[in-house]
Parts: C-alpha cells; structure tokens; sequence
C-alpha cells in the first residue's frame, strides 16, 4: 500500500482535478468557473479593494494552473485553492504596503541628515520588512498592537517581538547621534 495519503471523501473536484492534470484545459476552465466567485469575494474581503481583487483572483488561477501536477488530493481542491489564494492576497497586500510607505528609492548610507529625524527616517526604511512595518504602524501611524497583528495577519506577540528586535536594532544603529529635543 505504501506511504499514499487517500483522497478526501467526496471531493466534488476530484474528476475535473484529474482532466485538468491529464491536460483537459476546458476541465480546468470549469474549476475556475465552479470556484471564481469564492476566489473573487475572499480576495475582497482581505485586499478591501474589489478591482484588486479581480486581479488577485486571475493571479490565484494562474498559479493553480502551474502548479496543478504538484496537487496530489491530499486535501480538496477547494482548501488548496483557497491557500493559494491566501497567500497571494498576503502578497498582494505586502507589495501595496511597500509601495505606499517607501515608494522611492532610500538615500545611499552617509547621505542622510545628522539633525536626528533625517537619520531616524533612514535607518527605520533600512530595518528588516517586518521589523519596518510593525514601526511604521505602530509608531507613525499610532496603531495599537491589536489592530497590527489583525492587519498583518500575525500573532499580538509576533508584534511585540517584532518590535523589540526593531528598537533594539535602531539603538545600536543610531549610537552617538544627537537628536533635537
């Protein structure tokens, strides 16, 4: 028998799946329209944006394509789409954070202002991406702990620790520079 985890019990896509692997493009244009709606209001309700969802749908299908013959039923088609479309919705979110905090490109290190904020400023921009969004967040925006741990989908206690790391790291970055009271 071997190792082989059997497929879930009733699995409504379970056919269709096989078609589509076995190269059937209309049995994989049919999961897409047997699932798009789902795909479609999920990525609405994480992105907040319903055109942005649009895109992130056509995004999560792209991927269930490629990435159809490493689907092996070891759960429905239905949760492993819905993964994909997790995560891309995570990314999607992760780039339009980027872009909308540090949208240019950052000074070269040595060309930012010794006032204080100058240097505060560039050395949050070089912390670590989620070390820089729970600052961000948390101290430019005044967002409570609670609301960043929902916003990025981790753990009140990732927050906290994702802090201490970043305040610990712009201390020892920022030694020996005076600061404007």
């Amino acid at each position: 028998m071997g190792n082989e985890t059997p497929p879930p019990a009733g699995d409504p896509d379970r056919d269709l799946v096989e078609a589509a692997q076995a190269g059937a493009s209309e049995a994989f244009d049919r999961l897409v329209v047997r699932h798009q709606d789902r795909v479609v209001r999920l990525a609405r309700r994480i992105t907040g944006d319903a055109e942005a969802a649009l895109d992130v749908a056509q995004t999560v299908f792209v991927k269930a394509w490629r990435g159809l013959s490493r689907f092996h039923g070891d759960s429905r088609f239905s949760t492993w789409l819905t993964r994909i479309a997790i995560n891309t919705c995570k990314n999607y979110r992760r780039a339009r954070w980027n872009r909308m905090v540090f949208p240019g490109e950052l000074p070269p290190r040595g060309a930012e202002d010794k006032s204080g904020d100058g240097a505060l400023i560039a050395e949050v921009a070089r912390l670590p991406r989620q070390q820089k969004e729970v600052v961000i967040l948390h101290y430019y925006r005044e967002m409570p702990v609670e609301e960043i741990a929902g916003a990025l989908g981790v753990s009140q206690s990732a927050v906290y620790a994702r802090l201490k790391r970043a305040r610990a790291r712009l201390k020892k970055r920022l030694e020996g520079w005076y600061f404007d009271a």
